[in-house]
Formats: C-alpha cells, sequence, structure tokens
C-alpha cells in the first residue's frame, strides 16, 4: 500500500505591519471544523508537492500559481496517523492575499500571523503525555477531543492570536519557519 501523502502551502505575504504567514480557519463542512491549517490538501498522482500545494491553494483561496513564488520544500513531516506532509515555504504577491476568493466548502476565513508578533511571542510547549487537560488552554482542549485515538502520542506546539487556536503540524511548521528566518 502507498503511503498518504499530502502538501501544504506555507504562504509568507509582505503587509504594512511587516511579513506574515497566510492562515485559513476551516469550515464546519470539512473534517477538524474551526481548525487553524495551511492551504493544502493530497498530492495526486504524477504531482510534486510543490504543485499540490499551488493547486490546493488556488482551489481554496483563489490564488493562482503566478502570484506565489516559492521559496523551498521544508522537511516533510509524519504525523501520528501515518501520513506525510511535505511544507512547502513560498512568498505570496499581497494584492493577491488581499483579494482571496475563499472555497467556502473549505475554508471559513483567512488571517495573517506577523512573524513580528511570532518573534515576541513564542509557541506554548505542552507535554501531552503527562499534562493534566485542565492545565491545557480551552481552544486547545476543544481541538483535543477530537483525536482521542492520537491524545496521548507525545506534544505539540500551542500559538493563541486573536481569538486563534493554533497547534499541531501548523504551529510545529510555523516554529521551523521562525528557525529559517
Amino acid at each position: 500500500m502507498k503511503e498518504a501523502r499530502y502538501a501544504v502551502l506555507v504562504p509568507m505575504v509582505e503587509t504594512g505591519q511587516g511579513t506574515g504567514l497566510l492562515l485559513e480557519v476551516r469550515t464546519e463542512y470539512v473534517k477538524q471544523p474551526g481548525e487553524i491549517c495551511f492551504p493544502g490538501g493530497k498530492i495526486e498522482e504524477n504531482e510534486t508537492p510543490v504543485t499540490a500545494a499551488l493547486r490546493e491553494t488556488c482551489e481554496e483561496l483563489g490564488i493562482s500559481a503566478g502570484d506565489v513564488e516559492i521559496v523551498k520544500e521544508l522537511d516533510r513531516e509524519v504525523m501520528a496517523d501515518g501520513k506525510t506532509i511535505v511544507p512547502v515555504l513560498a512568498r505570496v504577491e499581497r494584492e493577491a492575499a488581499e483579494n482571496i476568493v475563499l472555497s467556502h466548502c473549505e475554508v471559513a476565513d483567512t488571517f495573517i500571523l506577523p512573524l513580528k508578533w511570532l518573534s515576541k511571542n513564542k509557541p506554548e510547549e505542552y507535554d501531552l503525555t503527562t499534562i493534566d487537560d485542565k492545565d491545557l488552554p480551552e481552544k486547545l482542549r476543544k481541538y483535543l477531543s477530537n483525536y482521542e485515538r492520537y491524545r496521548r502520542v507525545g506534544h505539540t506546539s500551542y500559538i493563541e492570536y486573536e481569538g486563534h487556536g493554533i497547534w499541531g503540524l501548523t504551529a510545529r511548521v510555523i516554529n521551523r519557519v521562525i528557525e529559517i528566518i
């Protein structure tokens, strides 16, 4: 059986406040409703991680490949369920990010997470094998309730920004981007 492979685009956008990461809020119609993620999805046959990430970004946000400059593929992530995900760091034209056309069946909203804010607000780290749920942020507890099967398999990073709780793969990838930049 072939391993399930996925790709996400990690879009950096220049704003009036400096560089930020463009993130999505998932709709109620998909798995992990309300969670924060990067645009992405399954790598189809004959696709590379880059082409899959670009295709998914176009489908989810209406951003065309011509408005995206690929910076580099980051090291792959292996999820607790065995899925392999390849993050693709890229720059997105500001105008394209300002004129997003959401695929409402997948994306409820988007927002920019400023890198300047991240430089002053490091993600929290939680060891899920030992911490009591009552000691976790409320949003993280809610997210984890959807993952009981994987609930005690390690640690997670967690970022809370303007009411958005960012955790898991998305927070790990953000940590890697912070290290690169």
